[in-house]
């Protein structure tokens, strides 16, 4: 294993041999004063009870629905899309009672009948047509729903919603079930910006919105589907993972997303909360910007690849309770490389890669971005630069939020990040992930990677019907992405949530769509 050097406050720098073994005991060092300010814990006035949801991600786009502030919106309760994609990712009615595909590249949605937004605008074929093509025109498309794929939207009938591929595509409704093509009242876009409270479909209705603090929810006594069991809810926005923590661990919220590694064995011993884990479709990975030098040259990225000892960070910054990444994908699913494995460190053969890469020892400067919402980056980062170090490297580290970051990743005005990406977020299949992190045109396309066969090979996939013939074509770029290190994948990830014993029918979702639904109850016990 390799270590790394790390500085705190108050104490003078670590021995490299102990600094790994350490990080997660700094972190449970670390004392955090937390302002709660006007969302302060009170009682439910209304019968139903209510529950406080404490939110890994701060909406940093102005509501624009086709940023990650829509899933913000979608565990809210209250954004809804004409799909929804289940527990166990299966894809279900939603404002859209069943649909049919007319012929390989035509769709046809039948609208539920009665549907209102909060604000009392009816749902129809026009206001569903004009939303989403309003997200094909926005400067970046959605993952899974963009101008690349999708020729058309428009009324089709009283009730219907007609969608017309640019090629035969058997993913439609999975990419109607994503957050990002959720529906709001038009009177949600009359501003200057968008605005949500007042304007949704699903069991919760914004009715306040503190900036940068949360949502105030009150249950939706129209919903059309069924009725709704907590009166009133509440989102937090607390990008700190210790932090959320700890106020779940006091009382002071019921549920807390992404509970960090650190944290986990003090919530498993609380007799007040039950912790749950499940295995996520989901890698944090270290992506390269293959289009700017020196990460332009493979043999770079291979030698970032072979310094870096994933096991060692499994087991030491994760403190065993992630395993290292096999791939992309991970190794129990059916689009990992057969005999896919572990690349070991190696820093003989990393040195020998960039001595054959005939990169000038002066420009490998890089800098590495993470973000603050998932606080184990940070570690990660630190063990990061040390191995890189080991090669000759110069690594100088950046933390901030995510939303501050991603207008330069977009841009592709960055070195490095580190990035935790859901393989089945968008889509609900992995071809969602592929062709927009990997294809020529792909929306989220942060390494710049494009290869023409990879995009034929990702058209074909959308075609088939049969699961097999699609996952072996999976199984190949995936693999040609790890040989050519396109990104290096360090983790697959796992899921812990913290839930007060007192809350009822709260389910971890691993796709990240659901927190607030219908069925979700408090009680005093």
């Amino acid at each position: 294993m390799s270590f790394c050097t790390i500085t705190s406050e108050r104490e003078r720098p670590m021995n490299a041999q102990n600094c790994l073994k350490a990080v997660p005991a700094l972190l449970r060092g670390v004392a955090v004063a937390v302002m709660i300010g006007p969302m302060a814990v009170s009682a439910s006035a209304a019968s139903g009870g209510k529950v406080i949801f404490g939110e890994l991600f701060t909406p940093a786009s102005g509501w624009a629905v086709e940023t990650i502030d829509a899933y913000v919106l979608s565990r809210a309760g209250c954004l809804e899309g004409l799909a929804r994609m289940d527990y166990d990712a299966t894809i279900k009615p939603a404002l859209a009672e069943s649909w049919e595909q007319l012929s390989p590249t035509e769709w046809e949605f039948q609208l539920r009948e009665g549907v209102t937004f909060n604000d009392g605008t009816a749902l129809t074929p026009q206001v569903v047509s004009d939303q989403l093509n309003r997200l094909l025109n926005v400067a970046t498309p959605p993952p899974g729903f963009s101008p690349s794929v999708i020729e058309s939207v428009e009324p089709a009938g009283e009730r219907v919603v007609r969608i017309v591929t640019k090629a035969p595509d058997v993913f439609v409704p999975n990419r109607l079930a994503s957050p990002n093509t959720g529906i709001l009242s038009p009177a949600a876009f009359a501003g200057d910006r968008i605005n949500p409270v007042g304007h949704c479909t699903g069991p919760f209705e914004i009715v306040r919105e503190i900036p940068r603090q949360g949502l105030e929810l009150k249950r939706n006594e129209n919903y059309w589907g069924g009725e709704v069991q907590l009166a009133e809810g509440e989102v937090r926005y607390i990008p700190d993972g210790q932090v959320r923590s700890m106020m779940v661990e006091t009382g002071e919220i019921h549920i807390a997303r992404q509970i960090p590694a650190a944290a986990l064995a003090q919530m498993e011993r609380s007799q007040k909360l039950k912790v749950h884990t499940v295995e996520a479709p989901r890698t944090t990975s270290l992506y390269l910007n293959n289009r700017r030098p020196p990460l332009d040259n493979m043999k770079v990225r291979q030698a970032v690849q072979s310094a870096i000892d994933v096991a060692g960070i499994a087991e030491a910054v994760y403190e065993g309770s992630v395993s290292p990444a096999v791939g992309q994908f991970s190794p129990n699913t059916p689009w990992a490389p057969e005999n896919a494995s572990v690349i070991p460190q190696d820093l003989e053969r990393a040195r020998q890669l960039l001595a054959e890469s005939g990169v000038p020892a002066s420009e490998l400067r890089l800098e590495l971005l993470a973000y603050v919402e998932r606080p184990v980056l940070a570690d990660l980062a630190a063990v990061i630069q040390f191995q890189l170090q080991q090669l000759g490297m110069q690594v100088n580290i950046r933390v901030s939020e995510y939303g501050a970051i991603e207008p330069q990743l977009l841009s592709g005005d960055f070195d490095m990040v580190l990035l935790s990406r859901g393989y089945l977020t968008d889509v609900a299949d992995p071809i969602g992930t592929l062709a927009e992190d990997y294809g020529c045109n792909g929306s989220y396309n942060l390494a710049g990677f494009c290869d023409p066969e990879v995009d034929a090979q990702l058209e074909r996939a959308r075609a088939l019907v049969e699961p097999e013939e699609r996952n072996a074509i999976y199984r190949d770029i995936a693999a040609r992405l790890q040989e050519e290190a396109v990104n290096v994948f360090l983790i697959h990830e796992t899921i812990s949530e913290a839930v007060a014993n007192t809350v009822e029918n709260y389910q971890v979702h691993v796709y990240e769509r659901t927190a607030f639904h219908k069925d979700l109850e408090v009680n005093s016990l």
